[in-house]
């Protein structure tokens, strides 16, 4: 399998911040009417290039894995909503749990799916209509993928390249995709 996160367009700041206000609003229209908790999965794609082919693929194990842990859980899904902009891969999935059981089931798949740490799976609860934090749940921040470090103060420092991150990255995927052959 070819991984090549560079196929596509680039995108600015300003449609990244855009994309982010329409996925708010399309959360809050999802628990409005189905009064459940919402998963939001994005995928941890740094640099200007959010759409690639290799983004799809993270996307599509990211929903059915997801699909598969709803199932073996017997949580039916009330709603399901896939984007696929130049911004990027978005789900928003209505579930019917509670929110706490839902964020552990995440941050088990986060923690434990060989590309878990390539997803970023929120649980926005219905009542307060904000995600919830990992931190509840006795869950220490997500760590660097190059230096293991808090990954939001490598990313905010920008310790890293981009292109060093697709490393590693592709090598998360090329040990994934070996095993499933």
């Amino acid at each position: 399998m070819l991984i090549n996160f560079n196929d596509g367009l680039p995108v600015s700041l300003e449609q990244v911040l855009l994309a982010k206000e329409q996925r708010v609003q399309n959360q809050q229209v999802a628990i409005t009417r189905y009064q459940s908790p919402i998963i939001s999965l994005t995928l941890v794609i740094p640099g200007p290039v959010k759409k690639s082919p290799a983004a799809k693929f993270l996307f599509d194990q990211a929903i059915n894995t997801l699909h598969h842990t709803l199932d073996q859980n017997n949580f039916s899904i009330y709603y399901e909503q896939h984007i696929e902009a130049v911004t990027g891969f978005e789900a928003i999935i209505a579930v019917n749990c509670t929110a706490s059981k839902l964020k552990q089931l995440c941050i088990e798949i986060e923690h434990n799916h060989p590309l878990g740490r390539l997803w970023d799976i929120d649980i926005i609860d219905p009542v307060t209509q904000m995600s919830i934090p990992r931190t509840g749940f006795e869950q220490k921040p997500r760590k660097c993928l190059i230096c293991g470090d808090n990954a939001k103060a490598c990313g905010r420092g920008r310790r890293h390249s981009v292109a060093e991150i697709f490393e590693e990255m592709k090598k998360i995927i090329t040990n994934y995709t070996a095993k499933q052959i």
